[in-house]
């Protein structure tokens, strides 16, 4: 979408699932040589969530649907369109959107999965504002839901301490046009493939990444995009209320508020609390946020990670 136009998908439910096993840095202690003080200071996790036996992607998305949908006083057979952001699925077929259709009771209504990695959620929303502002769809739900821990080697010190499971959903409408997004920015490049890759969950090839390069990158991409969106839209950082970046260590976020010139208290961070939830971790920080939200005013959201890929979304509220 460029810029200036009429906002379209407006937020009215929110909702979130996290896996049924709190694992703290001092449980990483007693299974790898590691600290609480060495995870705390290098990543800012001090817990994350894993799923429990019976739990995978595809609960966690119906949960985080569920609860999205209560919030909005509505159920399964309100929504047009289930988009889903994931990489973990369990299965290549079917999608986890169509299994979470069934669960909700949704069944009849389009549903696709869509992969970008960390930077899912942020991509998903650019989909869902286009089909709200064609009119192709009255109502979607949007969904980051990504169980990683399924797909980490739990004996690799330098990726394990860094992942939790869990999934944020979100209900959005075509709205009256003054509340929605207004702004996206999407980008990948595939020569970097190398700095991170994983298969699927059950396959031998564990996620790898080189931390340092892919560091840089996003220190360097993060604060890029949102001053290209309050450049191109003739507005400033104080009229943002809030910054939702992707929660892969709180050392890039930092960085990045410090290039960015904005307070810590502007930019929503739950990395502490779930760790790096990938797809998930946007639209985890919307709960958190949802009740204090100014209209007029802006969120920015920001998501980085495998491909490498990136994308950032302008929100009116």
């Amino acid at each position: 979408m460029s810029s200036g136009e009429t906002p379209a998908g407006k937020i009215v439910g929110v909702g979130r699932a996290l896996g049924g096993r709190l694992f703290t840095n001092d449980d990483f202690e007693k299974s790898m040589e590691t600290t609480d003080e060495w995870i705390t200071d290098r990543t800012g996790i001090k817990q994350r969530h894993f799923v429990a036996e019976g739990e995978d992607c595809v609960t966690l998305a119906t949960d985080a649907s569920r609860a999205a949908l209560d919030h909005a006083g509505l159920d399964g057979g309100d929504v047009d369109l289930i988009l889903c952001a994931t990489s973990t699925a369990p299965e290549s077929m079917p999608s986890v959107a169509c299994l979470v259709g069934d669960g909700i009771g949704a069944r009849g209504v389009g549903a696709m999965d869509l992969a970008a990695a960390c930077a899912g959620f942020s991509y998903g929303a650019s989909v869902a504002g286009s089909m709200l502002s064609s009119g192709a769809a009255g109502r979607v739900l949007l969904i980051g839901a990504d169980a990683m821990t399924q797909i980490v080697d739990h004996n690799d010190r330098s990726t394990a301490v860094l992942f939790g499971d869990g999934a944020g959903a979100v209900v959005l409408e075509q709205g009256d046009g003054s509340s929605g997004f207004v702004d996206h920015i999407l980008g990948a490049d595939g020569k970097m493939a190398p700095l991170g890759r994983a298969g699927h969950p059950g396959d031998e090839q564990m996620l790898y990444q080189d931390g340092r390069e892919v560091f840089r990158f996003a220190v360097k991409v993060f604060p890029e995009m949102v001053e290209k969106l309050v450049s191109r839209n003739g507005i400033t950082l104080d009229d943002v209320q809030y910054i939702i970046p992707h929660q892969a260590n709180n050392r890039i976020i930092q960085a990045a508020a410090r290039k960015l010139n904005v307070s810590e208290g502007k930019i929503v961070v739950n990395v502490d609390r779930f760790g790096n939830t990938s797809a998930a971790s946007i639209p985890l920080a919307y709960p958190d946020i949802y009740d204090d939200l100014e209209p007029g005013k802006y969120v920015i959201t920001v998501g980085f990670g495998f491909g490498l890929a990136w994308a950032a979304n302008l929100y009116r509220i």
